[in-house]
């Protein structure tokens, strides 16, 4: 297996269109995780350093949740470290959901439940970076339980230009009855813009494939999703603007929206993503293969229509494009740039030797994955296949996926992926990257980027991202 990072050029525009800038990067500090997981995001990127958010993920502990911000220099050396706790609900720390990164603020956002306490409840906590303080948690969002088996669940969802909070509830399951919802609007100042209470015509069950967005104005959308493996699966379109609930159907014949991601054209809340058509069986999601995709929509949200449908053309090979998630979406001028990637994962008993044991191996697929153009007018300008399938293990995870910058000259992609299936093009039109070796142990090797700590300088011809080999990690800048 290689250890080389692939970083990969590419430009959208047009396939003869070629990158004049040399990428030249500089490598800094190593450090070792405390845990295998814990997680590294950057934020505040800047052309005088940035900061380093870290904390573990998806574990059990009851009493703390901790939060570590470290700032960095321009030369990438730490200059001071502030930790705070997520709050706690009776004796249950609150769970991590989401991270909103401002300009010079980070709004936490978590949930805990307790049945001491009777509550399901959702905090914000403030970090302000001018003064490195952390506000005091607010309860955004609480709803009753008698017990965790039966608690209700929290959606969270932030607007495209990051002005609304949205937070949908799904109350506690009843048989026999139908759903109630609860739904809360927040301003990014976590002022309440509204708060809405609806029972709705679906049974009261928890078999609903759901997902939630909001729009820059403040609009509540929910996609609700019935008979989810069967050719009768129907997506509905709930709305809420804090007074009522109405009710829309979504699909059509020959149109399942599958994965999709709510974006803003020129002022309009649309909806962009990948649909099935919904002509034969469909495959459940952990299965090898993956849930069938046939092509890429735009739907306007504003005149509920869809604005353009297009099936996959004969130049790509799809018989992977399945299971596809929208990675990102990139709104540039009259084009609409949607990265999608397929997703899956499965676990499996760990064996010593022939005998199962106790512990499990978990196995995740990254890609096939494909980049679409459209305008936005929905008219579809290409489809571009990007990377094959590439299976990770455990904590290597996290060098799975892409992350992708728009720079004044083109989309740019930054992966470990080795299986590049466009090669003539990515030949054509690949950058000169310096990305320097490092020595642990004193063996010389490229290390592996981590796509998702990718964080772009706005107005400077400057990123940082962080790198990985063995038990090593390095803080890396890249500039042209």
């Amino acid at each position: 297996m290689t250890k080389n990072i692939i970083i990969s050029a590419i430009a959208i525009l047009t396939l003869n269109f070629g990158f004049a800038q040399t990428f030249q990067t500089q490598i800094g500090p190593s450090f070792k995780k405390e845990s295998e997981k814990d997680i590294y995001h950057i934020v505040f990127p800047s052309a005088y350093g940035f900061m380093t958010l870290h904390h573990l993920d998806n574990v059990m502990m009851d009493n703390t949740k901790a939060m570590v911000l470290t700032k960095y220099d321009q030369t990438m050396q730490s200059i001071e470290t502030k930790t705070f706790n997520l709050p706690k609900l009776g004796q249950r720390a609150a769970d991590l959901q989401r991270v909103i990164e401002l300009d010079d603020k980070l709004i936490f956002l978590s949930t805990s439940m307790d049945k001491k306490t009777g509550a399901h409840q959702v905090f914000a906590q403030v970090y302000n970076q001018k003064d490195n303080s952390v506000s005091a948690e607010k309860v955004l969002a609480s709803i009753p339980i008698e017990g965790y088996s039966n608690s209700g669940y929290y959606q969270i969802a932030v607007s495209p230009n990051q002005s609304k909070i949205a937070i949908y509830a799904n109350m506690p399951f009843e048989k026999k009855m139908q759903e109630k919802v609860q739904a809360w609007m927040y301003d990014i100042e976590l002022n309440n813009l509204w708060k809405h209470s609806e029972t709705l015509s679906f049974e009261s069950e928890r078999a609903y494939q759901e997902e939630t967005f909001v729009s820059n104005e403040g609009q509540l959308y929910v996609s609700k999703v019935t008979d989810f493996y069967k050719k009768t699966r129907t997506t509905h379109l709930l709305k809420c603007n804090g007074k009522s609930f109405e009710s829309s159907v979504l699909s059509a014949d020959g149109f399942q929206p599958m994965d999709m991601s709510l974006i803003n054209v020129t002022g309009k809340p649309m909806l962009v993503g990948f649909f099935w058509d919904g002509t034969k069986g469909i495959i459940k999601v952990n299965s090898e293969e993956g849930n069938d995709n046939d092509g890429a929509f735009l739907y306007d949200l504003s005149e509920s229509k869809i604005t353009g449908i297009h099936k996959w053309n004969s130049s790509l090979n799809t018989s992977d494009l399945k299971s596809l998630e929208v990675v990102d979406v990139k709104v540039i001028g009259d084009d609409i740039f949607m990265i999608g990637e397929k997703r899956l994962e499965k676990s499996e008993f760990r064996k010593n030797g022939s005998t199962p044991t106790m512990d499990l191996d978990y196995f995740y697929t990254f890609g096939s994955s494909v980049i679409v153009n459209l305008d936005t007018k929905g008219t579809l300008k290409s489809f571009t296949p990007l990377m094959g399938s590439k299976l990770y293990k455990n904590t290597d995870k996290e060098k799975g996926s892409v992350a992708a910058l728009y720079l004044e000259n083109g989309l740019r992609i930054f992966s470990n992926n080795d299986y590049i299936r466009c090669d003539s093009f990515f030949t054509q039109n690949k950058a000169t990257f310096n990305s320097p070796s490092v020595r642990p142990n004193g063996i010389g090797t490229t290390p592996y980027i981590i796509p998702a700590t990718v964080s772009e300088v706005k107005k400077y011809n400057l990123v940082y991202y962080i790198t990985n080999y063995s038990d090593q990690y390095w803080l890396n800048k890249m500039s042209w």
